[in-house]
């Protein structure tokens, strides 16, 4: 073990600490933080995941539920995010 050599992984006790153990104190410590970096990263995606996935439900259910009060013969015109317009024209009765 080095003594007094001004490194700066000097010890409460006064002492240093041994280069090779300082060096992979910092890789496990590296490690540990680019572990919970990803981890994180993982989590955060797959909430936003989750969370689309519902949002997209609830407007299924929205449109659903719209669509079944339109009287029969109805047309329904959306509008996508690219600009394209998809219309559906509802069956002229209500046996659909």
């Amino acid at each position: 073990m080095m003594r007094g050599s001004g490194c700066a992984a000097e010890t409460e006790m006064g002492g240093t600490m041994d280069p090779v153990t300082f060096t992979a104190g910092c890789g496990v410590a590296t490690s540990a933080v680019r572990l919970g970096y990803v981890w994180l990263s993982a989590w955060s995606h797959r909430r936003r995941v989750e969370l689309e996935i519902h949002r997209a439900e609830l407007e299924r259910a929205t449109l659903m539920e719209t669509i079944s009060s339109l009287p029969p013969g109805s047309e329904v015109t959306e509008v996508l995010r690219d600009g394209r317009r998809v219309t559906i024209k509802l069956p002229p009765s209500k046996a659909a």
